[in-house]
């Protein structure tokens, strides 16, 4: 999802930040949290000592990890998460968060990172993204105002593409995500699955009840598949926190829905 904006923001509470986690982002240890990361989950994390980065990955990791226990079932974390500088990339094209489908070359003067590595624009605080996440959902271009909106969408993309990899094996050239992935006996691998959820896309009358439920952003045409399903649960997840705790199953805001809504996240579901 993409993040802009550089000017300064005012604090106003509407988007899920509160005093308690401003105290949090202030006193956070960001090397302290990269090493949990690494030892306890397996995730490579480079924050470059931004201490809102490392705090909001910090709450994603602990809510989506109380979601697997909630749900009963086994999400694999990304096997990266790196906070980068626009000038550090390769491909200059666009700022923006985003998670890699494939093993690939990011960063000048880097190695190769693993698929479903999550990498995130560099920001100042909480409070700008606070107040971009809010402008964003006011102008219904997002799915929720929360601040943890735009990471929490990465987080599930990289669950997403670990779902499409274990069903159907991953089936490309990374020796990586070979191993990791084995081909499996299904029509399709994961990797010609991906090509096609590129461009495949819903009707306008679906488009319009996407719309109407989850914003703009999930009504374009590239890669509608993918942001439909990250999207809907980061809409769902972040409606049931309180604070920065999972109070709620999404699962059961997801069907207060409409019908034909839940209709079309399903069909995006079985990539149908």
């Amino acid at each position: 999802m993409k993040i802009t904006g550089t000017q300064k923001y005012n604090i106003n509470f509407k988007s899920g930040l509160t005093n308690k986690i401003l105290a949090k982002e202030k006193f956070i240890d960001s090397k302290t949290r990269e090493k949990i990361f690494e030892k306890y989950y397996e995730i490579e994390a480079c924050f470059k000592e931004n201490k809102s980065a490392a705090l909001a990955n910090s709450i994603c990791l602990k809510i989506l990890g109380d979601l697997s226990s909630k749900l009963n079932v086994k999400l694999k974390f990304p096997p990266a998460v790196f906070v980068y500088n626009k000038d550090q990339l390769i491909n200059k094209e666009d700022s923006l968060n985003f998670c890699i489908p494939d093993t690939q070359y990011v960063l000048k003067d880097d190695c190769p990172f693993p698929g479903r590595s999550i990498f995130l624009k560099n920001f100042n605080n909480l409070e700008e993204i606070n107040n971009i996440s809010e402008a964003l959902y006011n102008k219904n271009e997002s799915s929720s105002s929360h601040f943890l909106a735009p990471f929490m969408h990465e987080w599930l993309h990289s669950f997403q593409l670990d779902l499409i990899y274990q069903t159907h094996g991953y089936g490309g050239e990374c020796f990586y995500l070979q191993e990791i992935y084995p081909i499996q006996n299904t029509k399709i691998s994961g990797y010609k699955l991906l090509e096609q959820l590129e461009t495949k896309s819903l009707s306008a009358r679906e488009n319009e009840i996407v719309r109407n439920t989850i914003g703009n952003y999930s009504t374009k045409p590239i890669n509608q598949y993918l942001e439909i399903f990250s999207e809907t649960l980061t809409k769902f997840i972040c409606a049931s926190l309180k604070d920065t705790s999972l109070i709620r199953n999404p699962l059961d805001e997801l069907k207060k829905t409409s019908k034909d809504f839940q209709d079309i996240f399903y069909k995006v579901c079985k990539f149908k």
